[in-house]
């Protein structure tokens, strides 16, 4: 059990390392959320992530081409099988990072810390319940503006060439 979870947390911090002064999601708590995400959910959406971070960990060969686990890639290495898996132009390998990318962005953006740091307020400590309202009203959220910590991490991206509107047709217009 705990081995499917480092092999999990594993491909899961590569997608959201530190960079400067934005924490990476292995310094938010992951662990537990992992866990924690292993209790609460199903077992196809489970299997899922599971099987995305087994195809993380055996698909260096295609992106970097080393014939060895991810997890002995040195970091820059990680970091470039990782952007390549992400933006690979076969449909199903981008959808199967995506399931691990969708996971554990929704774990780094609902941490404290990094709601504070684009002032946001803090979530509230899960009831435990599920919502069954037939409409569950909008929270008001308070005016804020561009946090400089993100804007420099997005240029910093454009500048190592991952500029996302480029070789994208559909950038910039509404589908």
């Amino acid at each position: 059990m705990r081995r499917v979870n480092s092999l999990v947390r594993f491909a899961m911090v590569a997608y959201f390392p530190r960079v400067d002064d934005v924490p990476g999601l292995a310094e938010l708590g992951v662990d537990a959320k992992i866990a924690e995400l292993r209790r609460e959910t199903t077992w196809l959406f489970w299997t899922g992530v599971v099987a995305a971070a087994v195809f993380f960990q055996l698909s260096p060969i295609l992106t970097v081409r080393r014939p060895w686990p991810a997890v002995m890639l040195t970091p820059e290495e990680l970091d470039q099988h990782a952007h390549r898996l992400a933006s690979h132009p076969a449909y199903l390998v981008r959808q199967i990072i995506t399931l691990l990318k969708l996971t554990g962005g929704m774990f780094w953006g609902q941490s404290p810390e990094i709601r504070a740091m684009i002032a946001l307020p803090p979530y509230p400590d899960d009831p435990g319940t599920r919502r069954t309202e037939a409409f569950v009203a909008r929270p008001v959220l308070a005016p804020r503006a561009p946090v400089p910590a993100l804007i420099k991490l997005g240029r910093s991206e454009v500048e190592r060439g991952r500029d996302p509107a480029e070789g994208d047709p559909m950038h910039g217009r509404v589908a």
